[in-house]
């Protein structure tokens, strides 16, 4: 080994040992005054990275990943500021959550979400950091949603972050898989290929990379499971020490932090903001706003326009869904319809194929200003996600299509889709199991349900 090698690895051996040192030197003053944090932070294993794999800091959830040169180049206070925003990430279990969804993207959803908290409770953002009240008390699964179905919302965070006007580019000639994140690496930290859609985005400072396993493999189901009880775990015991530590005994509100905390949301919560996303929320001067006009004021009201629409509805009836809990999700889904304005509910029934009626007809349509959704299971053989899809983009009257706002599918998820069938609506799969092949779906939101609250 040539000398100028030794000497180039003494230099960067230096660095990361002075980097590390000061890490855990920030880590260290947070115990004297925030305790709880820092017992967060402590079980998080130091790995250095370069600057190819991150610029900044990372989490995975099971370790704290940082560039040396950008650690070195902070204040302490700045530092602390990143680390407890790594440790933020972890008890949100951010990074055990993003699935399919685009890196960039996703890791602004978290931020969002874990900030305003991070502001309300005291803490000091790290400089660049995505703050946005309208974002309290949102999971980052929603905001992910607002991101990438409103561009100034998006383009709000790119100027947040100092990036480019011209982030988003011409998404319409880029792979679906460009855009989901699919072409993500199996390496801890490796994001998609720079030929996405969004490509161009600004990173984060302090990012969230998926949950792995030391060799890098993603994790299972399970794995990801015991993670999270291990998570919950820390914060439990992180809390109850915070407390324990304060001079009068009263939680400095870190640990409240769970209450904005996806993991346990309802479903039908989540349904329902995401389907009124789906909707218009243009204003029209058709309908004066109710509440200004004792004042006085004649004001456009919002409209969902088209006021109605239709919500088309598929069961997955490979002995996946009983009929009990078909009927009490079924009492619910109609509620949220109402709630958001549809007047329209057409459900069909599919194994492996799609089962007609006695009318011989596919759809079951239900007027719901007067009509009940009645669901009945048909079939009952094994499963198939494609034929739903291909009814509706190849054999389902346009009438019909013509004002439905989204499609639902209602299963357990253990089945494959193909990615070309993906309609020109969005798509949300109502899951009553957690599995690796839910996670596989290439398209759709996925909405989480426990089946033990439909009996």
């Amino acid at each position: 080994m040539s000398k100028i090698i030794q000497q180039s690895l003494a230099v960067a051996e230096q660095i990361d040992s002075d980097a590390r040192r000061k890490i855990i030197k920030a880590r260290a003053k947070l115990m004297k005054g925030q305790i709880g944090m820092a017992s967060i932070l402590l079980p998080l294993e130091l790995v250095e990275v370069d600057e190819k794999r991150c610029a900044t800091l990372a989490t995975d959830g099971r370790h704290i990943y940082y560039n040396p040169t950008f650690v070195l180049s902070l204040t302490e206070d700045a530092l602390q500021g990143v680390l407890v925003h790594e440790g933020g990430h972890v008890i949100m279990e951010h990074p055990l959550r993003r699935g399919s969804r685009n890196f960039l993207i996703w890791n602004y959803a978290c931020d969002y979400a874990l900030n305003i908290w991070l502001v309300d409770t005291g803490w000091k953002l790290p400089e660049g950091g995505l703050v946005d009240s309208k974002y309290r008390g949102q999971i980052a699964e929603l905001i992910y949603r607002t991101l990438t179905n409103d561009d100034e919302a998006l383009q709000d965070a790119v100027n947040q972050l100092g990036g480019d006007q011209s982030q988003s580019g011409d998404g319409d000639s880029q792979s679906s898989d460009d855009e989901s994140g699919e072409g993500q690496e199996s390496e801890t930290g490796d994001k998609e290929s720079e030929t996405g859609k969004y490509s161009s985005l600004p990173s984060t400072v302090g990012e969230v990379w998926d949950a792995v396993n030391n060799d890098g493999s993603p994790m299972s189901e399970q794995q990801m499971s015991e993670l999270s009880t291990e998570i919950k775990r820390t914060v439990s015991m992180a809390e109850k020490l915070e407390n324990a530590m304060s001079r009068d005994g009263a939680s400095s509100g870190w640990g409240k932090i769970q209450e904005v905390n996806g993991a346990n949301i309802d479903w039908k919560d989540v349904f329902r903001d995401l389907l009124k996303n789906t909707m218009s929320s243009d204003t029209t001067w058709r309908r004066l706003n109710r509440r200004h006009q004792w004042r006085g004021l004649h004001l456009p009201s919002q409209d969902q326009a088209p006021r109605g629409g239709t919500l088309l509805w598929i069961t997955d009836t490979s002995c996946s869904v009983s009929q009990q809990e078909l009927n009490v999700g079924a009492r619910t889904v109609q509620d949220i319809a109402e709630d958001c304005g549809l007047d329209k509910i057409a459900a069909c029934y599919c194994d492996t194929i799609v089962h007609k009626n006695e009318d011989g007809e596919w759809w079951d349509v239900y007027d719901l200003s007067y009509e009940s959704l009645d669901l009945k299971i048909r079939g009952g053989g094994g499963t198939n996600f494609d034929p739903p899809f291909n009814l509706i983009n190849n054999y389902t009257d346009e009438d019909l299509l013509s004002d439905v706002v989204a499609v639902c599918y209602w299963t357990d998820g253990f089945g494959e889709v193909s990615p070309e069938v993906e309609p020109d609506f969005p798509v949300f799969w109502m899951l009553t199991e957690k599995s690796s092949y839910a996670d596989d779906l290439p398209f759709g939101e996925k909405i989480y349900i426990d089946p033990t609250g439909l009996r």
